[in-house]
């Protein structure tokens, strides 16, 4: 047949007799979306005492007997690099923006001293401090001071919003590797008891009793607890010594505020920071919030150049300050009132 004078039989016709040929399916050229594998969801079987408990946010978790066979292994302690890659992992992200200097910690060097021999004696001791003293600051150059006392190293806990048994197990976890593995109480007693750690305990929120719990518990440990003047002191057994954080002297924060500046201050600001240190009572967050508000002072008075392509005010201060903080208006102190709550000023001007 000639092939340009198609017959009836290429349209499905009857032609000749016999049946016209089925034309082969076509593949699809799309995937069938309403047949695809379930999603496989992650339960996590994990042993709580004597029991085993399997989440499963798809069928429904269940808790049953443990088996022999299920049961973990002794916890065996954590290396000090692995207590190190620990710690590094747990620490918060490092806010965006420009990094900040760090300022040196003024007139607290007695201080750090009395409490790495407290430490270093085996004596628990209580940094109590008002919020905003430098407390947790000076906690963290205590535990760097002490990384060699114990056995087990310098354990960071925090106890906000934690009781006695919440920080028991947050000892355990820290220094034992258990990985879903959360022992009952009597096991988990007999663990902490071999550790060997100075314990920094900041934010601590009970005394009393509970804290009483906490020390027995460990008795080869020394803690070194950052608290509140209200929270409610140590029982008079506990045998834990109390060390008060007051503020700085004028001088120190005067000193403080200029590091925060990054520059010499001038008369006027020099007796605007004595009246901020009066009315603050020399609480060294009030020195360093103020060092902000006059580093965002001078780029105002800088005027052009102090908007980056992001929008944000540069933190590098300009190659001449003393001639830089003359140009354009002048810019009024901050009122006292804003320097001891600074938030709404500084965000103020970011816009």
């Amino acid at each position: 047949m000639d092939p340009d004078n198609q017959g009836p039989e290429e349209y499905g016709h009857e032609g000749d007799g016999h049946a016209p040929r089925q034309r082969p399916p076509r593949e699809s050229l799309t995937p069938d979306f309403a047949q695809h594998a379930p999603a496989l969801a992650r339960t996590v079987r994990l042993v709580s005492g004597d029991f085993l408990l399997t989440v499963n946010p798809v069928d429904g978790s269940e808790i049953e007997a443990c088996p022999p066979t299920e049961r973990p292994a002794r916890p065996v302690k954590l290396t000090a690099a692995e207590r190190a890659e620990a710690e590094r992992a747990a620490r918060p992200p490092v806010p965006p923006g420009p990094a900040q200097p760090t300022l040196p910690l003024l007139a607290r060097q007695d201080e750090r001293e009395h409490l790495v021999r407290l430490l270093a004696r085996g004596r628990s001791t209580r940094l109590t401090g008002a919020p905003g003293s430098g407390r947790t600051r000076l906690l963290d150059l205590v535990a760097e001071d002490c990384s060699d006392l114990a056995p087990d190293g310098v354990v960071r806990l925090n106890g906000f919003g934690r009781t006695c048994g919440d920080l028991l197990y947050d000892l355990f976890h820290a220094v034992y590797s258990a990985p879903l593995h959360r022992p009952d109480r009597d096991e988990l007693l007999t663990h902490v008891r071999e550790i060997g750690a100075v314990v920094v305990l900041d934010d601590l929120e009970f005394g009393g009793a509970a804290l009483d719990e906490l020390l027995e518990a460990t008795p080869e440990c020394a803690f070194l607890l950052g608290a509140t003047p209200d929270v409610p002191a140590p029982s008079a057994g506990a045998g834990v010594e109390e060390v008060l954080l007051g503020g700085l002297e004028r001088a120190a924060g005067l000193d403080l505020l200029e590091h925060a500046v990054g520059r010499t201050l001038t008369e006027d600001e020099s007796n605007w920071a004595g009246d901020l240190w009066f009315e603050s009572e020399g609480l060294p967050l009030r020195f360093v919030q103020a060092g902000a508000l006059l580093r965002q002072r001078d780029r105002l008075r800088a005027g052009a150049g102090a908007v980056d392509e992001f929008g944000v005010f540069e933190d590098v201060p300009p190659a001449d300050p003393a001639e830089a903080y003359d140009l354009g208006d002048d810019v009024p102190l901050p009122a006292l009132g804003e320097a001891a709550a600074p938030a709404p000023l500084l965000a103020s001007r970011l816009s």
